[in-house]
């Protein structure tokens, strides 16, 4: 998809090929460039993604590579949400201080597993930007984020989790001052925080609504608690962010979902590895969030129902040797501490299921804008209700809301 990077020069171009060389003077000339949409509209709200193929000379050859441009949003609204946010400068945070640090550890106990891309290069000029390898041409893809993952893909993704929470634990432990840009939840009470909570708000006034017009009187007490939900979801979510230092915390993704994974393949049919991106939302504290988001709003729901008590089992195993094999000195979690945090941290699956599925699930992304999405205006209200209206998550709903409201998390 063609887009308008007017922006995107051949200075800037040959900056980054600087910076990722290393060296202090400039080899590289940059004699053209060409510049696509990287993601579908839909795969992404919180950035621009920009795929650009660099064609440059150096020493008297021409050369091209293709790089991934990940840019604050140009829409008014979510660009001021991202930048009182802090959103880029703690995704740089991450990706520059933590994930190296996270890398040298698994690499010290002969662990060859790479968590996430590297990124090349962070700029504020002419816009706030982080640049990576173009994972594509490494032989990554996204699969679809409407279908849910399988029970192989779901296993890979937890290994990963769980071996970048086993070693954040020891990064925290070793400099605690590190994980300073993440010490804070993406709901939090922080005045200067409220602008995207909205968001939160509207996902759960749109399920009140759809739960309405089912006339459907076996969610008569259910919907009773539903119609204060729009008014105690903020609250909720902060006691999720609400970090008990006696317990095991850990560098959270807090964004694992379909859109944020590039899978590999070998042959297009065995799995290989996954990536995951996208630190923008990162934050220290109960694995709970993690798991909570990504198991209720990632995977078939078929593979959840029948494999969930053996999922945290297996995402529990490779955090507690991984812990062993780093020799961390605190104390490791039991299986039971870890469905005690997810119990604990549970309202976040209310989130996926409430905010996350309905945008995962929504078939026409064309049209998809996170600005008119928030907005209180007629054309808000018809976008939110044509994306809570899709068939296919109204089952989905309907088996979720009577498992939370078995849980509590309505009350």
């Amino acid at each position: 998809m063609a887009i308008d990077g007017g922006w995107i020069t051949n200075e800037l171009l040959e900056n980054i090929l600087l910076a990722e060389d290393g060296s202090k003077e400039c080899r590289y000339k940059v004699v053209g460039h060409k510049t696509e949409a990287a993601t579908k509209k839909g795969d992404n709200y919180a950035s621009e993604m920009y795929r650009v193929e660099i064609e440059y000379a150096m020493d008297g050859k021409l050369y091209s590579c293709t790089k991934i441009l990940k840019v604050i949003p140009s829409g008014e609204i979510q660009r001021k949400v991202m930048e009182k946010n802090n959103i880029f400068p703690r995704e740089i945070a991450v990706y520059r201080d933590i994930l190296p640090r996270i890398q040298k550890l698994l690499q010290s106990i002969g662990d060859p597993v790479k968590i996430s891309p590297t990124c090349n290069y962070t700029t504020d000029d002419p816009k706030t930007m982080l640049v990576f390898d173009d994972l594509k041409k490494c032989g990554y893809q996204m699969v679809d984020r409407r279908i849910g993952l399988d029970l192989e893909q779901t296993k890979l993704v937890l290994k990963k989790l769980a071996k970048l929470h086993a070693c954040s634990a020891i990064v925290y432990q070793e400099d605690t001052a590190v994980m300073e840009p993440v010490m804070e939840g993406a709901i939090s009470t922080n005045p200067n925080r409220q602008d995207f909570l909205i968001f939160y708000k509207l996902c759960a006034r749109q399920v009140v609504k759809l739960v309405e017009s089912w006339k459907d009187p076996s969610f008569g007490e259910i919907l009773i608690k539903l119609r204060n939900l729009p008014n105690t979801t903020i609250a909720k979510g902060c006691q999720v962010y609400t970090r008990d230092d006696s317990v095991f915390n850990v560098l959270n993704h807090d964004d694992v979902w379909i859109s944020n994974l590039m899978f590999k393949y070998d042959d297009k049919v065995t799995l290989n590895d996954v990536l995951l991106l996208d630190y923008q939302l990162a934050y220290f504290g109960s694995p709970g969030v993690d798991l909570n988001y990504f198991l209720n709003g990632s995977i078939k729901e078929e593979i959840r129902e029948k494999h969930w008590l053996e999922l945290i089992r297996y995402y529990h195993t490779i955090l507690t040797e991984t812990l062993r094999k780093l020799q961390y000195s605190g104390n490791s979690p039991t299986l039971q501490d870890i469905h005690v945090e997810i119990i604990r941290t549970g309202f976040h699956s209310v989130n996926a299921v409430f905010c996350l599925l309905p945008l995962a699930m929504m078939e026409n992304s064309e049209n998809a804008e996170m600005d008119v999405f928030l907005q209180e205006s007629e054309a808000g209200e018809a976008f939110r209700e044509q994306i809570f209206s899709n068939p296919r998550y109204k089952p989905i709903l309907k088996s979720a809301l009577h498992r939370f409201d078995l849980l509590g998390y309505f009350d």
